[in-house]
């Protein structure tokens, strides 16, 4: 992810020694605009505007972490300076916490709702959470103000091309600026999504030689891999992707999902409940969870996991069918005779809802 990297605003007339300060940040004199910002520090230690002014040098040189806490001592000083907000996002998104810096973006578009290049980080956090709605949502709006932009342009056909819609992903993707690497990222992702499973391993695996830290092309490689249940080499992709990215909630759950079917039960609950911190109202994790302590025999357990998950998603035939097996493991006889019975209301109203399709001719469109 590329980000610019934006001075903190200056709120009030600064003393003389922080615009020394800032006018050898501009000449690229790092070392002396350190050095001038630690020495008017010592002397004011509460000075907000020296921290982001230091901090923003720590980012400059690419050490985003002790970027990022500068930038939080500043506003620790000083909430309402509000420009230090977009900064620290940005350190954020190269140490890839996509969540922490997507919080921090919404603070600042409180003030600044118009800012283009504001929208575009958020949308591009927002891809890499798995939030895609949401993405899509700040990704077009900033599309729309800068549509000849390059990276807003591949942002957003990846993007639509996660979110399942290829038609929106290809016309994007076809207007755009040639870039090899990602173009054969959001092919791979079009061709996934259209059931063109080799075919997306082939241009996948090519963006992956481009770009071998590109986490979202490694990632749909696990993916790949997990459906063919090439179990070991989707593990090894999905490790990789997730350290490439700790964020990535849909990575880390698959994981997850592959320790449990592999024995490794331990790891298999650690990435799960990790997931849940990644994502909110997650009901997939809490299933397999409930699967796991069921499996176990660790039956309140999987329970508290399973109708967590039912209050998510209501309707979801295998939560109810496993509900079911849990109650009846439990001596809860009315309560599994319940469940069991939602199940067959469910499959039913399924029937019935294929059956509507048919008679409407939904199912015989090209």
């Amino acid at each position: 992810m590329i980000l610019a990297l934006i001075l903190a605003a200056v709120l009030s007339p600064q003393p003389e020694p922080l615009d020394r300060g800032r006018l050898a940040f501009q000449a690229g004199d790092l070392n002396r605009a350190e050095q001038l910002f630690r020495e008017f520090l010592k002397q004011h230690p509460q000075s907000a505007e020296a921290y982001s002014n230091l901090a923003a040098v720590h980012a400059r040189r690419e050490q985003y972490a002790e970027a990022v806490k500068l930038y939080e001592r500043a506003l620790q000083i000083n909430p309402k300076l509000v420009p230090v907000h977009f900064n620290i996002a940005v350190s954020l998104g190269q140490l890839r916490r996509h969540r922490e810096a997507a919080t921090h973006l919404r603070a600042f578009l409180k003030s600044y709702p118009d800012e283009p290049r504001a929208r575009q980080l958020l949308g591009l956090c927002l891809v890499e959470t798995g939030e895609l709605t949401a993405a899509l949502r700040e990704l077009e709006a900033s599309f729309r103000t800068n549509p000849d932009d390059g990276s807003i342009r591949y942002a957003l056909a990846y993007a639509h091309a996660r979110a399942g819609d290829v038609e929106r992903a290809a016309a994007i993707f076809r207007d755009a600026d040639s870039n090899p690497a990602q173009s054969k990222l959001i092919q791979g992702l079009i061709e996934y999504r259209q059931q063109r499973y080799a075919e997306a391993k082939v241009s996948l695996r090519e963006a992956v030689a481009a770009m071998p830290n590109a986490a979202p092309a490694i990632a749909a490689l696990g993916r790949l891999e997990l459906n063919d249940r090439n179990d070991g080499e989707a593990i090894a992709l999905l490790e990789r992707a997730v350290r490439l990215n700790p964020s990535d909630a849909e990575s880390t759950y698959q994981l997850g999902v592959l320790y449990g079917r592999n024995g490794r039960a331990v790891e298999a609950v650690s990435a799960l409940r990790r997931s849940l911190t990644l994502r909110a109202n997650y009901p997939d994790p809490l299933y397999h969870l409930g699967r796991l302590a069921f499996e176990q025999k660790d039956y309140e357990t999987a329970l508290a996991e399973l109708e967590q998950a039912r209050r998510i998603l209501p309707d979801q035939e295998a939560i109810h069918f496993l509900l079911g097996r849990v109650y009846q493991a439990m001596g809860r006889a009315d309560k599994a005779k319940a469940s069991f019975a939602e199940v067959r209301r469910l499959k039913a109203l399924g029937v019935e809802r294929a059956q509507q399709r048919l008679e409407s001719g939904e199912l015989l469109k090209p």
